[in-house]
Formats: structure tokens, C-alpha cells, sequence
């Protein structure tokens, strides 16, 4: 039996030059013995750099406290023969600390909402949270979890996510700042353009995608994974020297290049011009992109983007930038 140390008997000064001592799954532990100790832990003013929570059967939550990783696994309601029910996260759950192979009860019980809120609190974390949607995550209502959560910076939506559960959680988390869609849930092609046409700050997005799906980015960074044609990224080039995509300033997409399109087919029909040594200095400094493949375009405007094209087997990648 390991001795017991009675931590709480020293005065606060003493308690706190040992919980300085101490890793933040330590401290996590100890913030929950009660309201001093949670006190004492939060008056440490240790922040956490990082609040990811996956949705999958259960809740994953995985907080970074400098070098430190805090993975805890909220089990709500999960005995077999409930499985197929909706999880109610109002009730109490118990946490699984895997770092510490612990599973822990709070004194006073937590529900998800409290568990966050006990987190955020003792690390010190007031940034919207990032959120991932994966495998079997529809067992929790959306609008719940929306409840719990609050306002997210950062939305993952999977393809193992059901069409109509990741139709509600892109209307219910709405006001995410990046949005990562693995694919289109949605029938209608205008749905999918709808949520390309909000205000996020970047995109990525794995499905299909037409040149109206292109033109209809509102973001600043998109993403596409899925490659598309030479005669699709020439037409959307052309609408872009006509002023289209007006918030966009980098876009990266690939080009199924089986033929080996040239340079010239690329840019069929659109003026370019080589870049000039400071832009490329300028590039490698902000986005650490080095290639011989490079030329600029200038709209009437005087906004001028560069276009990177860097070729990989059958895949030519495309890295577009605009300047400012």
C-alpha cells in the first residue's frame, strides 16, 4: 500500500509550490478532490493551448497544456442495452483519464456540460473549442451537444457521419470559423453551394466538387482534395481575373495530369508572366513553398495572384495565392 501524503494539511503556499511540481493530469486529478483544490489548481494560471472534442459512440476530449496531453473519455449512458438509444448527456458520466489508466468520478457529479466547464476552468481556456464528428456519433442529439459545447472555432464532419445527421450538425454549429467536410450530405446541389458561400475562414472539403461549387467559395483558404480538371481550373481562373471568389487569398487543389497537361494548356488563353525573384522570396517566407513552377496573373484591378503547380505521378498539385 503506497503511503499518503496529507497535502492539504500544509498552509496554501506550501500547497502550491507542490502543485507546481506536479504534470496538468496530476493537477486534473487533484482539481476534483474539491473547491479548494480546484481553486488552487485554477490559481496556478496554467492555460491550455488546445481543446479538440471528438464525437464518436462517446465523447473524447483532448486538451494540450504545453507539452503535456490531457485525453479524457466521457462515457455517456453506454451499457449495451442502451446502446441503440440517444445518449442523454444531461446525466452525470464518468471520465476515463487514459495517460493516468484512471476512471474518475467527480465528488459533486458532471454531466459532458460540466466536465467542459471544470476543464476550461482549471486550464484556464476561454477560445471556442475545435469538434469532430465521426463514426456513431448519432446516438447524441445535435442540438445537445450544441447546448454543452457552445460555439465552436473549428467543425470536422467524417464520411462515416450519416447524411442526415451531418445535414443538422452544419446547421446546428453554424458559426464554426474552419469547416472540414470529408463529403456532400446534401442532394441539391445548391445546398452544398450555400455552405461554401459562408463566411469561414478556410474550407476543406473532400467531395466532388463543379466550377459553380469554385465560384461560390466566400472563404480566404479552401481546400479541395478531390481532382479536378485542367478545363475546370482554366474556367475558374478566367472568372477570377473578372473579380469572382473577392475574399479568396489561397486555394489548393490537384489536377488529374494522366495526360500530361502542359503549362500552356493550363493557361490556355489567360496572360501570365514569370515571378519576379522578391515575390518568390516573399512566398517561401509566408507559405514555405519553394518550385521553379510559378507565374502570375494580374486582374484589371491590379490584383495579381501567382499560381504553383508542382507535378507527382499522374496528380499535378496546384497551390493558388493571391497577393496583397
Amino acid at each position: 500500500m503506497e503511503p499518503i501524503f496529507p497535502l492539504f494539511r500544509l498552509p496554501d503556499n506550501a500547497i502550491v509550490q507542490v502543485l507546481q511540481n506536479m504534470n496538468p493530469n496530476q493537477l486534473f486529478l487533484i482539481s476534483l478532490a474539491s473547491s479548494k483544490s480546484k481553486n488552487l489548481v485554477t490559481s496556478l494560471g496554467i492555460r491550455a493551448s488546445y481543446f479538440e472534442i471528438s464525437i464518436y459512440r462517446e465523447i473524447c476530449v483532448y486538451v494540450r497544456i504545453g507539452r503535456f496531453p490531457l485525453n479524457l473519455f466521457l462515457n455517456a449512458n453506454l451499457n449495451d442495452q442502451n446502446a441503440a438509444l440517444p445518449a442523454d448527456i444531461t446525466l452525470p458520466v464518468d471520465a476515463f483519464l487514459s495517460l493516468e489508466r484512471k476512471r474518475i468520478q467527480s465528488p459533486i457529479p458532471f454531466n459532458i456540460s460540466g466536465w467542459m466547464n471544470h476543464i476550461r476552468t482549471v486550464f484556464c481556456y476561454t477560445n471556442p473549442l475545435i469538434i469532430g464528428f465521426y463514426q456513431d456519433c448519432e446516438r447524441f442529439e445535435v442540438q445537445s451537444l450544441k447546448d454543452a459545447i457552445g460555439i465552436v472555432d473549428v467543425l470536422y464532419v467524417t464520411s462515416e457521419v450519416t447524411n442526415v445527421y451531418s445535414k443538422e450538425v452544419l446547421k446546428v454549429f453554424n458559426a464554426s470559423n474552419k469547416l472540414f467536410l470529408e463529403r456532400n450530405p446534401f442532394d441539391d446541389t445548391c445546398e452544398i453551394q450555400q455552405i461554401f458561400m459562408q463566411n469561414y475562414k478556410r474550407i476543406g472539403f473532400h467531395g466532388v466538387y463543379s466550377l459553380d461549387d469554385m465560384l461560390s467559395v466566400n472563404s480566404e483558404v479552401i481546400k479541395f482534395w478531390r481532382p479536378t480538371t485542367h478545363k475546370q481550373f482554366n474556367q475558374f481562373l478566367k472568372h477570377w481575373l473578372r473579380v469572382s471568389n473577392p475574399r479568396l487569398q489561397d486555394m489548393f487543389l490537384s489536377i488529374d495530369n494522366t495526360n500530361s497537361v502542359s503549362r500552356e494548356v493550363l493557361l490556355k488563353r489567360i496572360q501570365y508572366m514569370d515571378v519576379a525573384k522578391k515575390v518568390k522570396q516573399d512566398i517561401y517566407q509566408k507559405h514555405s513553398i519553394v518550385s521553379d513552377c510559378m507565374v502570375q496573373i494580374r486582374r484589371k484591378d491590379g490584383t495579381a495572384a501567382v499560381i504553383v503547380t508542382e507535378s507527382l505521378q499522374n496528380i499535378r498539385f496546384v497551390r493558388f495565392i493571391v497577393l496583397h
